[in-house]
């Protein structure tokens, strides 16, 4: 640019218009000289500025080229494509003329590149949002499937523990049943052992033959009847004690779904 702001030289030697040195600040010689320091800080964009209300006093199309150029180093090319054309447009340097064109076209490509790039970019993002969206849909079916799956687990265990439990009650009661047959079973055999003891005293003392044959008889039955109450007290009893619940039945414990390594299936833990 500083290249070009030199053609300009002549011009800023000329004596500035009236009305521009009544402006004080807006004299043109001197915002093209700011403008020229801006640019050669790279402040592009502050020295665009000063061109152009330089602009607005002087009728000369290399401040038009110098617009253009700095809005080009600021990376505004839709400004600077602008500028530039308007160059073409009404420029008179053959030099600048070719300049400008090559300028139109390089930005119009990179335009076009950058625009392609922010196209594509938009699409990865789309796809990435639908994949995301995909995903979310995805593990949150398969949270509501594993919730599912826990209250349909929590529900059968709470089956099972109150099938459990009423068979140990059922348990509990039929050993207590027994229990209930074996001391009637002793208490039975106790009393007829009592009574076969008693016939063979009644025996022992007899003189006359068929009291002696009556008491052999009678010791004889209360002696069986006392062997079968004495055998199914000891058969009930033994039954009551392998039958009674030794353990009471552990309450079901919380089963959870949990999430496994892919391809390895979903894994289940169990707590208590």
């Amino acid at each position: 640019m500083r290249l070009v702001l030199v053609l300009l030289a002549a011009f800023l030697l000329a004596p500035a218009p009236a009305h521009a040195q009544r402006g004080g600040s807006r004299n043109p010689k001197e915002l093209i000289k700011q403008a020229e320091r801006l640019y050669d800080q790279k402040k592009y964009l502050e020295a665009a500025a000063l061109l152009e209300k330089a602009n607005e006093s002087l009728d000369d199309t290399r401040i038009i080229y110098n617009i253009a150029r700095a809005y080009d180093q600021a990376g505004k090319e839709t400004e600077a494509i602008s500028y530039y054309e308007k160059y073409l447009t009404d420029g008179e340097d053959a030099q600048l003329r070719k300049r400008s064109r090559l300028s139109i076209d390089r930005l119009r490509l990179q335009k076009e590149k950058e625009q392609k790039a922010a196209a594509e970019a938009e699409s990865e993002r789309k796809r990435l949002r639908a994949e995301n969206e995909e995903a979310r849909k995805r593990a949150e079916a398969e949270r509501v499937e594993a919730r599912r799956t826990d209250e349909a687990n929590q529900q059968r265990l709470k089956v099972a523990y109150e099938e459990a439990q009423a068979s140990r009650k059922r348990m509990q009661v039929t050993s207590i049943a027994l229990g209930g047959v074996a001391l009637a079973g002793a208490g039975l055999g106790a009393f007829f052992g009592l009574q076969a003891n008693g016939s063979r005293t009644a025996f022992n003392s007899a003189t006359a033959l068929d009291e002696k044959l009556a008491a052999k008889s009678a010791t004889r039955s209360n002696a069986l009847v006392a062997d079968i109450g004495f055998g199914v007290g000891l058969v009930g009893a033994v039954a009551a004690v392998l039958l009674y619940p030794k353990e009471p039945v552990a309450k079901p414990g919380k089963v959870r779904l949990t999430s496994a390594p892919q391809g390895t299936g979903a894994g289940v833990e169990v707590s208590f």
